[in-house]
């Protein structure tokens, strides 16, 4: 009998919001233009769409009993405390969870809560949820507000934005870090399985604040810290993945990407574990790209030990304008002619005589001093030139272009340097940006998991 008696409320509604609309539209080109009419039926069509569900969810309770105790992990029983309602908020309005019911677990002091399935992460619906965090891992706080209001999505504060994207964030993280943790592979497709699959690794530093920055920014908001409290602003790297296939005529088909703040170590895990969701070990070809750093090549070489490893041929050809400027200075034409002439040397694979040009530039410049600090030795011109000279060496057999090219295979990291820019640099490194570890890293696991196409899988995820 309830649900009868909802239903003819519903209709009942229904018809005043049908009978609102019409009186709405005849005074369009008076209290109505076009636009602001169309906005009013989407308003109104939300509020139907609220009670609707409401009232359903409300009967969907009601008709199911409600049991004492559920069970619990610990091996005892929650039991059931009663009726908590709760008003969560969607992109149909304001929803209210009347048939909500709470448990608790006397002996792990665990909760639960049932006919609360609506319900994000937050006081949020999960659909209002995703639409924030879409919005917030993609713009500023303050402006993925303003445009969510502008699409009639939900109007929420940037603050709001950024709690929703901490707790996603941190959520998916902690799934990720699972799946990874138990080697969770998913079987690919025979379509998407590649013939040539490349791995390129790089990094982009952003900027970052000590960890208490909000916490001494919230404890005293009107005064600006001095002194030995001062904020620690410093860049950190953030270490990037892209993995992907090209077709016959040589372009990248399809993208996916890892960007995280986290150690070598993490880093190296959640590189296998994408490695393997995009089918590495069935690749007929691996190709590793990297750029130098000897860490990259210390993880080719234990995770991908049968991959092809490439010297990125422009941070090769950056290692000779380096040692050019260092020893010609000004003369511009000096300077192209050195570089031109063993980038061509590089190119045809001649890699020897690259060396000994180099060679010959470290003798002029002399031995480099050993008293100078790390930071110094970047900018001193004997150590700029005699690391030119080890960099050559150790990447000599990465460094086989000709035989690179013959097998039609990706040479330059330019697809890894993009990468770096739309998923980390587009987003974090806006001008004044600084961000804590924490909020980094949310944003990262965010933007990685819209851009490799699994932004549908969120809610299981985060689960």
């Amino acid at each position: 009998m309830e649900s009868a008696g909802a239903v003819v409320d519903l209709i009942t509604f229904f018809g005043q919001v049908v009978k609102r609309i019409f009186e709405a539209v005849e005074k369009l080109g008076t209290e109505y233009d076009a636009r602001s009419l169309e906005a009013y039926v989407e308003q109104q069509m939300k509020a139907l769409g609220a009670v609707v569900l409401e009232t359903a969810l409300r009967l969907r309770m009601k008709s199911r009993p409600i049991p004492l105790s559920l069970p619990c992990q610990c091996g005892h029983s929650k039991h059931r405390m009663g009726k908590r309602p709760k008003t969560v908020r969607g992109v149909l309005g304001q929803i209210e969870l009347v048939e909500r019911y709470y448990y608790y677990c006397d002996h792990c002091h665990a909760a639960e809560f049932l006919g609360d399935e609506l319900r994000g992460a937050t006081d949020f619906t999960q659909l209002a949820e995703e639409r924030i965090a879409l919005a917030g891992k993609d713009g500023a706080y303050g402006k993925a507000a303003k445009l969510l209001k502008r699409y009639g999505i939900i109007e929420v504060a940037g603050s709001t934005i950024r709690k929703v994207c901490v707790r996603l964030g941190r959520r998916l993280r902690a799934a990720l870090d699972h799946d990874a943790a138990q080697q969770h592979v998913v079987e690919l497709p025979a379509e998407d399985q590649a013939e040539t699959l490349y791995i390129g690794v790089d990094g982009i530093m952003v900027g970052r604040v000590d960890p208490q920055h909000r916490r001494r920014k919230a404890r005293n908001p009107s005064r600006k810290v001095r002194g030995k409290t001062a904020l620690k602003n410093f860049f950190h790297e953030v270490k990037t993945l892209v993995i992907f296939s090209t077709d016959r005529a040589g372009e990248v088909v399809r993208k996916t990407f890892c960007a995280t703040q986290a150690r070598i170590e993490e880093f190296r895990e959640q590189v296998t574990a994408e490695a393997a969701k995009r089918g590495a070990d069935k690749a007929r070809r691996l190709v590793f790209l990297g750029d130098g750093a000897h860490w990259i090549w210390k993880l080719a070489s234990e995770k991908f030990p049968k991959a092809i490893q490439i010297l990125d041929w422009y941070h090769a050809a950056e290692h000779l304008w380096e040692v050019g400027r260092v020893r010609f200075g000004s003369d511009e034409k000096k300077l192209w002619a050195w570089v031109e002439q063993h980038k061509t040397e590089l190119w045809e694979g001649k890699v020897e005589s690259v060396l000994v040009a180099l060679r010959a530039v470290a003798e002029h410049m002399g031995s480099p001093d050993q008293t100078l600090s790390e930071e110094a030795r970047q900018r001193d011109p004997r150590w700029i030139a005699h690391r030119a000279v080890g960099y050559f060496e150790e990447n000599r057999e990465r460094m086989d272009y000709p035989r690179f090219r013959a097998l039609k295979l990706c040479i330059g990291s330019g697809v890894v340097e993009s990468s770096c820019k739309h998923v980390v640099g587009a987003r974090l490194k806006g001008t004044g940006m600084r961000w804590d570890e924490e909020g980094a890293e949310n944003i990262l696991a965010l933007r990685c998991h819209d851009l490799n196409d699994r932004w549908d899988t969120l809610d299981r995820k985060s689960t």
